[in-house]
């Protein structure tokens, strides 16, 4: 309040000033008496801000009210809690430009929901930048979620390291003790990619390159990514490659109701992706759970002042 009242103290003066000097070059006939003395001039000039004041102009609206949010649909809230497999409590969504396609991320509805955590798609490739990653991001943060960022994996394209470095220039991690670690996607090539189930790589080949890049992103973030993968991609692509189990799983698995089969090397996972998102129908995103609850949630946030 007082950097307003100062605010316009100096544009009262100014005008003033400005005033005085006009009325010097007038002829004294045509002006009246009323504007004679300095303190008539300034009350003369805060006549002249008032009216051409933009709050007067606009009916003395100085700001306009906040937009509340649209109100939670209970029946939707209550079908994302209840969806959630037994013993699972803690959710939380990983989203992409697909969740954009026809709606926008209701984040008042995920928070209601109780849904905690969001990994944010950001890269993929060596040029790719998801267009609502910073956006997404942002909000998530707004909201007070934990937020992380995910790659998708290509390794049709070639030089791991590249695309990785790619990945860490702009995925956010930050040692403010609610970024998750970094999450790398490993699955089936998606329809518009033009390679075979293993993008046309040999399992020797595959599990070199999937070493040098989370290798490139462990050495940046100092700590192991959390790859995202399946039973039925893994075993058959990397030959059964048990050489990553020490690396956080984020199994896509959506049974629900019977516990997921874990890739070869694997004890036990992280995260569970158990049910697929429908980017055609609002705040249907791909949805998880934490293994250990909050517990197991503050187990993927590296502690703050960590990079």
């Amino acid at each position: 309040m007082r950097v307003w009242v100062r605010a316009v103290t100096l544009r009262v003066a100014v005008i003033a000033g400005r005033l005085a000097r006009w009325l010097r070059r007038c002829d004294a006939a045509v002006l009246p008496a009323l504007v004679a003395t300095r303190r008539r001039r300034r009350a003369l000039a805060v006549g002249v801000l008032l009216v051409t004041s933009p709050a007067w102009a606009a009916g003395g609206a100085v700001l306009p009210r906040p937009v509340p949010p649209p109100p939670v649909p209970p029946a939707l809230v209550a079908a994302i809690t209840s969806g959630r497999p037994a013993g699972y409590p803690v959710g939380g969504i990983d989203i992409s430009s697909h969740d954009h396609r026809h709606y926008q991320i209701q984040w008042h509805v995920e928070v209601a929901a109780g849904s905690r955590f969001v990994y944010v798609k950001a890269t993929e490739g060596t040029s790719y930048v998801n267009p609502y990653f910073a956006a997404d991001y942002a909000a998530a943060r707004g909201a007070r979620r934990y937020v992380g960022a995910y790659v998708y994996g290509r390794p049709d394209l070639g030089d791991p390291v590249w695309q990785a470095d790619h990945f860490l220039r702009h995925a956010r991690f930050t040692g403010d003790g609610r970024t998750l670690v970094p999450l790398v996607d490993l699955e089936w090539p998606y329809p518009g990619v033009h390679a075979g189930p293993c993008y046309n790589l040999t399992p020797v080949q595959l599990r070199a390159w999937i070493h040098a890049f989370v290798d490139r992103i462990e050495a940046a973030t100092h700590r192991k990514p959390m790859i995202y993968t399946n039973v039925y991609w893994w075993n058959p692509c990397t030959a059964g490659d048990p050489s990553f189990g020490g690396y956080p799983l984020a199994i896509a698995n959506y049974t629900r109701t019977v516990l997921p089969t874990l890739p070869a090397g694997w004890r036990t996972f992280a995260l569970w992706q158990y049910r697929p998102g429908d980017p055609e129908r609002s705040s249907d995103h791909d949805r998880d759970v934490v293994n250990g609850g909050l517990a197991g949630l503050a187990a993927l946030v590296p502690p703050a002042g960590h990079r």
